[in-house]
């Protein structure tokens, strides 16, 4: 049922679904908006844009209408939980029990896990109401958002461009509005870069906060399980539900920022460049205390692509050989199980450097401000990028590398909305923080907001009028 046609309702969808998540969850607590009434809103608008965007998958409306009743008829069902009565989707790469759960592949495509992932459990238990899933890659390999199963997912802005990846389903349900808050997942940037193109908030927490990605092998910790937001203060609360830690902030005043538009020595696109730069002065202006430099990451590149290959060997080793797979898929296995002990001991141990090396760093500043993404989206047929300025790329994780090189010292990141290029194109803005200083970052993320702003809804009644079948296809159709 529309929002409009329920009686007694004073607020359209539109109303509902362009405030933040903080605003609707201020709503229900009071009771001027039921759980029902903010799902059919979020429903109006998934309506409106999936035909064209195709971020959700596995979408079922009966069951999600069921779990807000309750919730409605019920103040004792998740009474006091943080998230009552929000809707959300979990990321295709979350077992979701008794849900098509496909990790984008072919392989899966039927697959109908019994077991929850522990994060969807916490979720649950905070009172979301779920609509499906998110779409992604396959297995969550690479920063655009396309697979076999369910095809591509278009960046809301410009539908002819990529809305990222891995968590590029969730990014661009957020940015339309279908969804309150998401989860997301991040090994190489797979928060942040989606966030960066769809203009949302994304963060990455220090390794090990949310749970969900623990691997059974002590050498694998860069996975992380993070929120996705609208804005920062959407991020804090599912942040919260997720890790059941406190909503509190620290008092963040005049942060000391070290500033590196290349990283000292990758490719960036002159628009991501010049809005990087002007955020940088913006916040300058505001009082931060900006001072440029490079960063201390020996070896980064080298030791996250040899931890990243041996996490795909470990979690896929039966799939090498499988047509039905990915070639990229299959290039991270096969790199995995060719590396030999030596390698993997370097790795390690360069990891352990890199985070120390980091770690150092901390004791003169607060925070690095660098570019989420090397680029704008980019169209929705290719792959990955594989040039910038002149520069060829690899590999597919090369373009990725402003995000990857902020994995590997294991701290939080977030990716917050800067502007937009000529083009109307989403870039973010990636703020880094010392292991263990969530709190912190999230509290000078709100500070960094309230200067750059939030991004505005894309083009809905544009979006709404697109006829799909006239658009470019995605790598994989």
């Amino acid at each position: 049922m529309p929002v409009a046609d329920i009686p007694g309702n004073t607020a359209t969808s539109v109303e509902l679904v362009d405030r933040s998540a903080t605003e609707q969850l201020e709503l229900l607590k009071v009771g001027d908006l039921s759980a029902v009434e903010l799902l059919a809103a979020c429903r109006d608008r998934a309506l409106l844009t999936e035909p064209v965007v195709n971020a959700l998958i596995s979408v079922d409306w009966d069951r999600a209408t069921d779990r807000a009743r309750a919730l409605d008829s019920d103040r004792s069902f998740c009474d006091g939980a943080p998230l009552r009565g929000l809707v959300t989707a979990h990321k295709d790469l979350l077992d979701t029990a008794g849900m098509v759960t496909t990790y984008g592949s072919t392989v899966y495509a039927d697959h109908i896990p019994t077991v929850n992932n522990p994060l969807v459990d916490v979720l649950a238990s905070a009172g979301v109401v779920v609509i499906g899933k998110t779409n992604t890659p396959e297995f969550g390999a690479g920063s655009h958002t396309f697979n076999s199963v369910h095809g591509v997912t278009r960046n809301p802005w410009d539908p002819a461009r990529s809305a990222g990846g891995s968590s590029g389903g969730a990014a661009a349900a957020l940015a339309c509005g279908s969804l309150c808050v998401a989860d997301g997942s991040d090994l190489g940037g797979s928060i942040r870069n989606p966030a960066s193109f769809c203009g949302i908030v994304g963060f990455r927490p220090s390794s090990g906060t949310v749970p969900g990605t623990t691997s059974a092998d002590h050498r694998i910790t860069m996975p992380s399980n993070g929120p996705m937001g609208r804005c920062v203060s959407d991020v804090r609360i599912l942040l919260t539900a997720m890790t059941g830690g406190s909503a509190m902030s620290p008092r963040v005043e005049t942060p000391r920022v070290l500033f590196s538009v290349d990283h000292g020595d990758l490719p960036v696109a002159p628009a991501v460049a010049r809005l990087v730069e002007q955020a940088a002065r913006q916040l300058e202006a505001a009082g931060w205390r900006i001072e440029s430099g490079d960063l201390p990451l020996p070896s980064v590149d080298r030791c996250f692509e040899t931890l990243r290959s041996l996490a795909y060997f470990l979690m896929l080793p039966g799939l090498l050989e499988d047509s039905r797979v990915k070639e990229t898929v299959r290039f991270e296995i096969a790199r995995g199980m060719a590396l030999g002990e030596d390698e993997i001991r370097t790795a390690v141990a360069d990891e352990i450097l890199i985070r120390t090396a980091f770690d150092n760093l901390f004791e003169s500043v607060d925070l690095v401000l660098t570019p989420t993404s090397q680029v704008p989206p980019f169209p929705v047929g290719d792959e990955w990028v594989a040039d910038i300025n002149g520069v060829g790329l690899a590999i597919y994780t090369d373009w990725m590398r402003s995000c990857s090189r902020l994995t590997v010292p294991g701290g939080p990141s977030i990716s917050l909305p800067a502007g937009f290029t000529d083009k109307g194109l989403p870039i973010g803005i990636q703020l880094s923080g010392q292991r263990g200083a969530d709190a912190y970052l999230l509290a000078a993320a709100e500070l960094a907001e309230a200067v750059l702003g939030t991004a505005p809804r894309p083009p809905i009644d544009v979006l709404s009028g697109f006829d799909p079948t006239g658009l470019p296809p995605g790598p994989i159709t």
